[in-house]
């Protein structure tokens, strides 16, 4: 299961400039173990990650991150594991019908809660990918 998104790149952009940024994007966002391998881009972080220099001392990494180059077709593709993403937010959700199924004790409240909860949850990290393929964007096409 993932999420996939494609953008162009203008032409005259050559293979080097791409990697480079999709490279660049990996090391701001501190993903440990980046791999080059001709027009593929990979970057795997461990599944948790302590960090106390930032908000959050707990990140939950998606898995396996790539950027895919298509030369002739000047596509760059960027493909996200999205299975732990979803089950971690299923798990939160399922935390909080716990929690307001022992203090509230209402079935509607129960269900829409949580619910609405894990779609906010799923939706706002499914953003955040496209972000980052966004400004990888930028980046590229304002050269």
């Amino acid at each position: 299961m993932f999420y996939t998104f494609k953008i162009k790149i203008k032409e005259g952009t050559t293979a080097k400039n791409v990697t480079d940024a999709a490279h660049d994007s990996f090391m701001e966002r501190e993903v440990n173990d980046v791999q080059i391998h001709d027009n593929i881009i990979t970057g795997k972080d461990s599944l948790f990650k302590l960090d106390f220099s930032k908000r959050s001392p707990l990140i939950l990494s998606p898995g396996k991150e790539y950027f895919i180059y298509n030369e002739s077709a000047k596509t760059l593709t960027y493909k996200v594991e999205a299975f732990y993403p979803i089950l971690f937010n299923l798990l939160y959700a399922g935390i909080l019908f716990l929690i307001l199924y022992f203090s509230v004790q209402h079935l509607i409240i129960e269900l829409v809660i949580p619910g609405l909860f894990f779609i906010i949850l799923t939706t706002v990290d499914y953003f955040q990918h496209q972000a980052v393929i966004a400004k990888v964007s930028r980046k590229i096409n304002e050269n």
